[in-house]
């Protein structure tokens, strides 16, 4: 087992010079010969998320979540963003109630269920479904004579330039709220001291 310390403490020590791409080698050699090894799982999971490889480290995280150990919730809280930063919310949604579940204690989870939920939330409010139906009342109007279907174009042209508005404004604030996800909860990171917070009084450790 001293080959798998050898191997994961080497790992951090890449890592915490932003380092990922090595450090994912040195993690990956520890998991090989453990391969139930709930750290490794664990750290796979960060160093692909920092390479913005969120798909692998969904399923690193999600490894680990089902393996026994002391980092089921934190890795559980770290899928509900990988699942975020790729756009799944739904999944995310799932992912931050099972941490909640696990840690009803938990407020960076609590804050970041309720940031999905709220731009889900947005999201289905300017969905096509619920955008005002004016094209289909103008179809009804084709027969009432040139005017009318002037009139038809006219606010079927202002209600089209509304909708890229509200669609450029919705862009903005999901860029925004991903910003605050990012500098306030990003994720537990796979090193540090054990018990501790980081620097930044943000992030979880072990």
């Amino acid at each position: 087992m001293a080959g798998v310390k050898g191997d994961l403490s080497k790992g951090s020590q890449f890592y915490k010079k932003q380092q990922f791409g090595q450090a994912l080698t040195s993690y990956q050699k520890a998991l090989a010969q453990d391969p139930y090894n709930q750290e490794a799982l664990f750290n796979i999971g960060a160093a692909h998320y920092r390479l913005k490889e969120y798909k692998e480290a969904q399923e690193a995280w999600e490894n680990a979540s089902q393996k026994p150990g002391e980092r089921k919730q934190d890795a559980q809280f770290n899928l509900g963003n990988a699942f975020f930063r790729a756009q799944d919310l739904d999944a995310a949604i799932a992912a931050y109630r099972k941490a909640i579940l696990q840690n009803p204690q938990d407020k960076e989870a609590i804050h970041n269920l309720q940031i999905v939920l709220e731009q889900k939330e947005k999201n289905q409010q300017n969905s096509p479904d619920n955008q005002n139906n004016k094209g289909d009342n103008s179809q009804n109007k084709n027969n009432q004579g040139g005017q009318d279907n002037q009139q038809d174009q006219q606010n079927q042209q202002q209600q089209k330039q509304q909708n890229q508005a509200n669609s450029s404004q919705m862009s903005k604030e999901e860029a925004q709220r991903v910003a605050q996800m990012a500098k306030e909860n990003e994720y537990r990171p796979s090193y540090a001291t054990p018990g501790g917070l980081e620097d930044s009084g943000i992030e979880k450790d072990w």
